[in-house]
């Protein structure tokens, strides 16, 4: 055999194993970014589960956060404490979303749903007094987008507790 024809046989050869590894390889990586996306999605919406859990737990936590979004003037200091703890909890895992979203980890779709509800919580009156006082304790782009948002902003209704 002719070490040329032998060469340029090999060199085919390595140039399909080499594309044939960049297949994999890309496949996998798609693969992985899919279950990373998939894990950040279950982690942010477990987060804000588990919010939703800590506030409903009794009777009097809820009221306490309830009026503390309408009336923070209703509740007394220790209340006020309670309904500051609970909504730095929340806003905590609402800036986590919103990393996440800028980052490129969730979608759109995702975003806009979290992103109307935490609108709807950042303008209730108490949470805008709460705002005023703790929103040095977040990073520049959170505090920047709460900042620059409208109630125009975000698409859900008005709601109310009963």
């Amino acid at each position: 055999m002719n070490w040329e024809a032998f060469s340029a046989i090999s060199s085919a050869v390595a140039t399909l194993a080499i594309t044939m590894s960049v297949i994999y390889l890309a496949i996998q990586v798609k693969t992985s970014t899919k279950a990373t996306n998939s894990q950040t999605y279950q982690f942010a919406t477990q987060a804000l589960g588990e919010m939703a859990s800590i506030i409903g737990v009794s009777k009097d936590l809820a009221r306490i956060y309830v009026n503390g979004m309408a009336d923070p003037e209703s509740l007394d200091k220790e209340e006020y404490y309670q309904f500051s703890y609970l909504t730095v909890s929340l806003f905590r895992r609402y800036e986590n979303i919103f990393y996440q979203w800028q980052s490129g980890m969730i979608d759109e779709d995702f975003w806009g749903g979290h992103r109307n509800n935490l609108l709807w919580f950042y303008f209730q009156p108490g949470t805008q007094r709460w705002w005023s006082e703790r929103r040095g304790g977040f990073s520049d782009r959170f505090r920047s987008f709460l900042d620059k948002s409208t109630k125009e902003d975000y698409a859900a209704q008005p709601r109310r507790f009963y």
